[in-house]
């Protein structure tokens, strides 16, 4: 779970709400991308589905814990487990898709030194039973390193794009695109300040002149946050859903 500020209020979007966000992005990509490929970007958080519907309570911050407080020991279980729903669900290709994402993340993102034990064993765990999962259906499928790592690289940005319009990282954000010729370009995503949920892309990698995303949400209470974790599971229970858009343009040419 995530939390977009603005415009008020405080919205809580699920983890596979911001991926089909960034699904919707690569749905739009002005190169012709692998359906497998859009399906897995669509399904990137699958493993965190369960904990969606009933999520734990962060005192410190009186909501839902943010997916960000969460470590490796919590999360790297519910990612194993989401990888085998996608290969039972869609097969070898999204799977190993998914499980790339997750070996991204964990090596990328995750410092061993700075984690607790527990956490640290947990990432150890996850790459050590994914990793030849990864080389099996890789070598089934007949896949190259170089498509994997375009494959990869593609989620991988459209998951930090979504991010920032979620309200989870920060703009201006700049971030690597595969160019599907082996090279990268890089984009930045800025946010209009006079206009909350409008964002400008550049250069402009899409196929369509504007990009309008959608999705649902939470709506917080005004005060943002909830007394206990009873009250907080009281609003998750009933609370009803909002529905919430945010638009990509093209940003304006540097010359």
């Amino acid at each position: 779970m995530m939390f977009r500020a603005h415009p008020a209020p405080v919205l809580a979007i699920s983890q596979p709400s911001h991926a089909w966000i960034a699904g919707q992005i690569l749905r739009s990509w002005a190169r012709d991308l692998d359906q497998a490929l859009l399906l897995a970007a669509d399904q990137h958080d699958i493993a965190w589905l369960d904990w969606e519907r009933s999520p734990s309570f962060a005192a410190t911050t009186g909501r839902p814990h943010s997916f960000r407080a969460l470590g490796p020991a919590t999360h790297a279980p519910m990612w194993a487990e989401g990888i085998e729903r996608a290969l039972a669900a869609w097969g070898m290709r999204v799977a190993l898709l998914i499980s790339r994402h997750g070996a991204l993340l964990y090596t990328r993102f995750a410092d061993p030194a700075r984690m607790s034990p527990a956490d640290a064993a947990a990432v150890e765990g996850f790459l050590r039973q994914q990793r030849p999962l990864q080389r099996q259906w890789a070598e089934a499928l007949g896949l190259t390193e170089a498509v994997l790592e375009h494959d990869t690289g593609m989620i991988a940005m459209a998951d930090a794009l979504s991010l920032a319009l979620c309200g989870d990282l920060k703009t201006p954000l700049e971030v690597k695109a595969p160019d599907g010729q082996g090279g990268e370009q890089t984009l930045r995503l800025e946010a209009d300040p006079e206009a909350p949920g409008r964002f400008t892309l550049s250069p402009w990698p899409l196929r369509v002149p504007a990009l309008v995303l959608e999705a649902e949400a939470m709506p917080l209470p005004a005060s943002g946050r909830f007394a206990d974790e009873a009250a907080m599971r009281a609003w998750h229970a009933g609370v009803r859903r909002a529905p919430f858009t945010l638009r990509l343009e093209p940003g304006q040419a540097k010359g």
